[in-house]
């Protein structure tokens, strides 16, 4: 019984640090960031500190605008905080920021994709919402263009761009007559081979229609 105690006491102290732990050095970088913040930004009500500061770590407040600095680097983050009073700029990383994610998990996505490119490829002009036409501008243009390529090339490369086709589309006659026809067809067009027209939205609930089109 009195091992057993022992042991219970040992086991809850150990998950006492435990827990601490990650409390301590979130507060530790929380610190570093609030300093980092008030040296490289610096309000108005601290301005004299703020310069101070700046003069003993200059290399900071020069880094951000530098392209040494992944702060500059453009697309990675964005400008967020319209609150903030004090002239100072926040950025945020665009975690999980995708797009045309289609409110579907990954495997009905690209099934989705692909049965809409496939289908735009067929009729030549199929009428959808807004996001998906955006969705499969890139995948249409991309099955062109190995048609176009293919045209160019001879023998296992040409071969090798109709697999790609036929391995995205559900048709293989279909990829045929593509590769037969695009070639001549978008010839002087280096690209941007759809076009989208807005049209009545949709009964219900009110979503955003469009018609998608080869030009």
């Amino acid at each position: 019984r009195k091992l057993r105690r022992e042991r219970r006491e040992r086991e809850r102290r150990e998950r006492d640090e435990r827990e601490e732990r990650p409390v301590f050095v979130f507060s530790f970088l929380l610190l570093v960031a609030m300093y980092q913040r008030s040296v490289v930004l610096g309000g108005s009500c601290c301005s004299a500190a703020a310069s101070a500061s700046a003069r003993r770590a200059p290399s900071i407040s020069m880094g951000l605008n530098s392209g040494a600095s992944h702060f500059s680097c453009g697309g990675a983050e964005r400008r967020v905080g319209t609150n903030v009073r004090n002239g100072a700029v926040v950025f945020a990383m665009r975690h999980r920021a995708k797009r045309h994610l289609l409110s579907r998990p990954s495997d009905q996505r690209k099934a989705l994709l692909r049965s809409l490119t496939t289908e735009l490829l067929r009729h030549g002009r199929i009428k959808t919402t807004k996001q998906k036409a955006k969705a499969i501008v890139e995948h249409v243009d991309k099955v062109i263009t190995w048609a176009k390529q293919a045209s160019k090339v001879d023998g296992a490369k040409a071969e090798h761009k109709k697999n790609l086709a036929k391995s995205f589309l559900y048709d293989d006659a279909l990829v045929a007559n593509i590769f037969e026809e695009a070639a001549e067809r978008y010839e002087d067009r280096p690209g941007g081979y759809t076009r989208i027209t807005p049209t009545a939205a949709r009964r219900g609930d009110n979503s955003a229609m469009v018609y998608i089109e080869l030009v």
